[in-house]
């Protein structure tokens, strides 16, 4: 786990987070050593491979990073990500009330689940289906985290799939944000939460942990 957690961290500093959390390298070092450091401590068992697994991804708090920033650091097929949500943008969704994100600025998302099993599936009925199972739906911001650390899930249909993340909505809308790879780019958008589709699975995670 700690290898993957390394691996995630050389991503962000190649992907310029520091100047998108307005540090520098050493600076994002340290604000990430004492999420390595739980991490270490809790000595997490890898989950089990399957297809459509990641066993951990490095998030950040909403606000601390515009989506639209983010999506420019998805890269897949030489193409960066945007964000092409009309008639809404990203600051118009939220967590959803049963969603508890850890304090601070980062945290990790632990056996993180692409949703192969929900291909098909409406958003709706497959967020039963994880609150069932006693996981947690990805946000939009966590959509976007795992994107950028893994892009192939947006092109390997073999391994992955593309995502949608009924952990972010706006209030009293059906719209849930969702991640795929459309007209030559990969793309940050939304779907209708009773609508089926072969390609996007909900996503969801393990468990949360911060620093």
């Amino acid at each position: 786990m700690l290898d993957e957690f390394d691996r995630q961290t050389d991503v962000l500093l190649a992907h310029g987070y520091p100047g998108l959390l307005g540090t520098d390298r050493d600076g994002l070092l340290a604000r990430l050593a004492p999420l390595r450091a739980r991490l270490q401590a809790l000595a997490l068992a890898p989950p089990a491979e399957t297809a459509g697994n990641i066993p951990l991804c490095i998030a950040f708090a909403p606000g601390r990073i515009r989506p639209a920033d983010a999506m420019a650091q998805v890269e897949a097929r030489s193409a960066a990500g945007l964000v092409d949500m009309y008639p809404l943008q990203p600051d118009d969704f939220a967590p959803i009330a049963d969603v508890q994100l850890p304090p601070g600025e980062a945290y990790l998302l632990i056996d993180v689940d692409t949703g192969r099993q929900f291909l098909n599936v409406s958003p709706e009925n497959a967020l039963a289906a994880i609150h069932a199972r006693g996981r947690t739906p990805l946000t939009l911001d966590e959509g976007v985290a795992l994107a950028v650390q893994v892009p192939q899930l947006l092109t390997d249909k073999a391994r992955y799939n593309a995502i949608q993340t009924p952990g972010s909505r706006k209030p009293g809308d059906q719209r849930v944000p969702s991640i795929w790879f459309s007209k030559g780019t990969p793309r940050l958008g939304w779907c209708w939460d009773r609508n089926i589709h072969t390609w996007l699975g909900s996503a969801s995670a393990a468990a949360r942990v911060g620093a």
